[in-house]
């Protein structure tokens, strides 16, 4: 047993015989390298059971059957490794290597091939190295002048050795035949890796081949008919190309204007040209069968019998007298003047009173197509507009989409939440929409992808919108405004009697159960459960009641199922909301009931004021806008001014104290002047002592010189207020003209004041009247 220096190797194996070049970069190993140069040692190499072992811990790491070899040359590289060229010798059984002086250093004995001269050992080298030349020669990668070299070996075991180290398998199969001592073993175990090999190698040609011929085909195939297309070109044909035909006999089939059809024929010559799986046929044919959907000259026949139309509408809405009076007389004059020009209506109002199934109502009712054409968070104009065929993946705009859609020029078109539309570095969509919207110039709108100018003068547009204040004013002037308020609690309950519980039967398989609901319970549904200005949350509440019957029903077969009052919270669960219908409440100081108008109606808004320590300072919470802060200020500066008429309940008040004015629910942003008579209630409250009714609501801007001046939202004010069980209001004198747009079953049940001045007001707010 002997001793010498020891490297452990990475994913590396050198059979007996072989010569090989080896790389050492590791500190300790570059160290034992340099040692056995220095002594002119040889070496022992054994591989290591994981490559990506940094610093192998011995013996655990590292295989104990290895190489003995003599170096040969050696050569430092620029990146400080050393590259070694060794000649294995022969294979070694190592025990006790360790790690000494920073170098790797072991025991190891030289081990023998067993049997290398029987018969049964020269049959297997023979079978061996057969399949090997026939490996050569499939493979190529070997050369054939190591079959020469095998066949003038005569010790078997140094052949087979020579074998293994040229077939490509991995690092721990040739560690396995390293350690095969017996010569016939390795021979059958070599035969068995050759063998499949061999499958793996005709598997790999077999699929090259397939490839080649395939390679072969497509370029034969692309010469052909790039010899077609030339001479075609010279005929002037380009019409009879196979992967062509198709789309030319829908060409001829199609009617088209002029100028189109002479576009489509240029785009079909270009489209002959190219090749046919190329992107820009791609792009070329999706053009041709985008322009030939698009309705040029088709349209459907309107609908102008008025009062079929009126039916319809009736049928499917109840209210909105304004928006289908628009429709009637769109419809009336239609009826007298056929070339007449599309209009352009926009329903504004809250969520959920049925904008949107208003508009497919109308479509209805004129016999028209409906499409709906969702604009909301749109901020790229090219969606619009679309985009310009230069890039794969191009397309048209919403509005060309939509007529491609609809599949005629005069369908009725919904352009849903145009106030949600914004704008970014791609664009303004509103500025895009102002061609759209403008009867002048919309018949000859220009989609960028289209290229060509379209008629969308025969559409009627109508847009849908909560909030008008967002809406550009250009695109505000080229609609007309229809503005849709509020329901009232009548309102709600006729719809859900006439509509929603019907639509919650069908949708929830309660066709053949008989259900009841009260009135009562209804309006206890829309009061207690909801708060809203549509219906939206009301249907929600019913489909909820009809899911908990569909469950009594499968579980207990019920048939009937009555509603009540007192058993609605068995399927509702108890109230979102405190019902507020006390009509006498205790006046309060310094606490107002304004009136004020939101995105889902109108809402009381109430005022809270108290004095504080100060010199005179109004302060103001409630995340109140600019225009709000600015009619605060007014309405103190009007009390400032007619403190003699408004004597404060202490000498010198402004001079010790301030007041403070919150409006409740901070997290909601409020602005607008209308609320100016009220916070000049409850400023005159606190300063000089006196009650607030709190059975009357308000609404009015103030000068500062005590007028009181006209604001909108009239009706939804109103409503909100007889909502919240307040049956008195104050109005501004000029708004007198509003009251016939009050329901008629809220007006009947309110008292409404009208106010000039507001001395006006003061007569009436202040419990000591």
């Amino acid at each position: 047993m002997s001793k010498t220096l020891f490297l452990p190797t990475r994913d590396l194996i050198v059979f007996p015989g072989i010569v090989t070049p080896l790389y050492v970069g590791r500190l300790k190993s570059i160290n034992t390298l340099e040692n056995a140069v220095n002594t002119k040692s040889k070496m022992v190499l054994c591989m290591q059971k994981n490559p990506s072992v940094e610093d192998p811990s011995l013996p655990k790491d590292v295989y104990t059957i290895g190489v003995l070899v003599n170096i040969l040359q050696i050569v430092k590289m620029p990146n400080n490794n050393i590259k070694v060229l060794v000649e294995a010798e022969s294979r070694v059984e190592i025990t006790k290597p360790e790690i000494v002086d920073e170098m790797y250093k072991t025991e190891y004995k030289v081990l023998k091939s067993e049997d290398s001269d029987s018969k049964e050992v020269q049959a297997v080298y023979r079978k061996v190295l057969g399949v090997f030349e026939r490996y050569i020669s499939l493979t190529g990668k070997i050369s054939s002048e190591l079959l020469l070299n095998l066949k003038g070996i005569k010790n078997i075991g140094n052949a087979l050795d020579i074998i293994a180290s040229n077939i490509p398998i991995k690092s721990e199969a040739k560690q396995e035949l390293l350690e095969i001592l017996n010569v016939n073993e390795r021979g059958i175990k070599i035969l068995d890796l050759l063998t499949n090999e061999m499958e793996i190698a005709l598997l790999e040609k077999k699929i090259d081949d397939k490839v080649k011929t395939k390679m072969n085909e497509a370029q034969k195939n692309y010469y052909i008919k790039e010899k077609i297309s030339a001479m075609k070109e010279e005929l002037g044909d380009y019409s009879q190309d196979d992967d062509l035909l198709e789309l030319t006999e829908k060409i001829k089939k199609t009617k088209l204007p002029k100028e189109v059809r002479a576009k489509i024929d240029s785009e079909m010559k270009k489209l002959s040209k190219m090749p046919p799986f190329s992107a820009e046929a791609t792009v070329s044919r999706n053009y041709i069968e985008t322009i030939m959907e698009l309705p040029w000259d088709k349209t459907t026949k309107d609908i102008v019998d008025l009062k079929k139309a009126n039916e319809i509408l009736e049928r499917d809405h109840y209210g909105l007298k304004d928006a289908k009076s628009k429709v009637l007389d769109f419809l009336a004059v239609k009826k007298l003047n056929a070339n007449m020009k599309g209009s352009i209506l926009c329903f504004a109002g809250p969520p959920g009173i049925g904008k949107t199934s208003l508009v497919k109502s109308i479509a209805d009712a004129m016999g028209r197509k409906f499409v709906r054409v969702s604009l909301g968070g749109v901020k790229d104009e090219a969606e619009i507009r679309g985009h310009r065929r230069t890039y794969i993946g191009s397309m048209p705009g919403k509005l060309i989409k939509a007529m491609k859609e609809a599949g005629t020029k005069n369908p009725v078109i919904l352009l849903d939440e145009i106030d949600k539309m914004s704008n970014d570095f791609k664009g303004d969509p509103a500025s895009a929409m102002l061609e759209v919207l403008d009867p002048e110039q919309n018949s000859h709108f220009e989609d960028h992808y289209v290229d060509m100018p379209f008629d969308l003068s025969k559409v009627f547009f109508v847009a849908t919108a909560n909030d008008l204040r967002t809406v550009s004013a250009p695109l505000r002037d080229r609609m007309e405004i229809v503005n849709l308020s509020s329901y009232t609690e009548f309102e709600k309950l006729h719809i859900a009697k006439k509509y929603l519980i019907k639509q919650a039967k069908e949708e929830n398989g309660l066709k053949d159960i008989d259900i009841s609901i009260s009135d009562n319970t209804i309006l206890r549904i829309i009061d207690e459960y909801t708060r809203e200005a549509g219906v939206r949350n009301l249907k929600r509440e019913i489909i909820t009641i009809c899911r908990k019957i569909a469950r009594e029903v499968v579980e207990h077969k019920k048939k009937k199922v009555a509603i009540k009052s007192n058993n609605l919270e068995k399927y509702l669960g108890k109230p979102k909301f405190r019902p507020e219908k006390q009509k006498e409440k205790t006046p309060k100081l310094g606490v107002v009931n304004g009136l004020a108008w939101t995105s889902v109606g109108g809402v009381t808004l109430e005022v809270q004021g108290v004095a504080i320590p100060g010199k005179g300072e109004l302060s103001l919470t409630g995340t109140l806008g600019k225009v709000m802060t600015e009619s605060a200020q007014v309405a103190y500066t009007f009390v400032k001014a007619n403190l003699d008429k408004y004597k404060p309940t202490q000498e010198n008040f402004f001079e010790k104290k301030g007041i403070h004015l919150h409006f409740p629910e901070g997290a909601t942003p409020k602005d607008g002047p209308s609320a100016g008579i009220t916070i000049t209630s409850a400023i005159i409250s606190v300063l000089t002592g006196r009650k607030i009714r709190q059975d009357i609501a308000m609404t009015g801007e103030i000068t500062i010189t005590g007028e009181v001046l006209a604001i909108g939202g009239v009706k939804e004010k109103v409503i909100g207020a007889h909502r919240a069980g307040i049956r008195e209001v104050i109005l501004p004198e000029d708004n007198r003209i509003d009251r016939d747009e009050i329901p008629e079953e809220v007006a009947k049940e309110m008292t409404i004041h009208f106010a000039k001045t507001y001395d006006d007001v003061e007569k009436l707010v202040f419990a000591d009247n």
